[in-house]
């Protein structure tokens, strides 16, 4: 459920910042009918914002806030870049509007992945505290092992 609610912040805060900076300027007059060019931008960078932290779960990266921060930070500085070469329905057209529209972005994908982060850590120590774990490295051995085993 975590996920849904982080995907939808993301898109909202997304179509809000496109909706509300005032350098950055919606192309009402894609060339897709009916739904704009904005509402797409918003869903995709949404969607992609809210995959960082089962993407870092998924390739056994050891997560930490600044790995979230990180990728958070070069996925919305690199969306808004390229908006004004890919016909997506955004222009954006000033380094000021660049600047706070990917920075604004840029905080609620961290903000909202941070929070996954911090219920994966949370629950990690349960885990532990369970299982009578002293400290985490012995935690980990013991889960790795049982990944071993099972792909065995």
């Amino acid at each position: 459920m975590t996920y849904i609610k982080s995907l939808l912040i993301n898109c909202l805060t997304v179509f809000f910042v496109n909706q509300v900076i005032p350098d950055v300027a919606i192309d009402y007059y894609s060339k897709l009918p009916k739904i704009g060019g904005d509402i797409i931008f918003s869903f995709g960078l949404g969607f992609i914002g809210s995959l960082i932290f089962p993407f870092i779960i998924l390739f056994k990266i050891k997560p930490s806030h600044f790995k979230v921060g990180l990728s958070a930070f070069v996925i919305s500085y690199f969306a808004y870049s390229i908006v004004n070469l890919l016909p997506v329905g955004i222009k954006v057209s000033s380094a000021k509007g660049y600047l706070i529209a990917s920075s604004v972005v840029w905080l609620m994908f961290y903000f909202t992945n941070h929070l996954e982060l911090k219920r994966y850590l949370r629950s990690k120590e349960d885990k532990m505290d369970m299982k009578g774990y002293n400290n985490e490295e012995q935690f980990e051995d013991k889960e790795e092992n049982k990944e071993q085993d099972r792909d065995k």
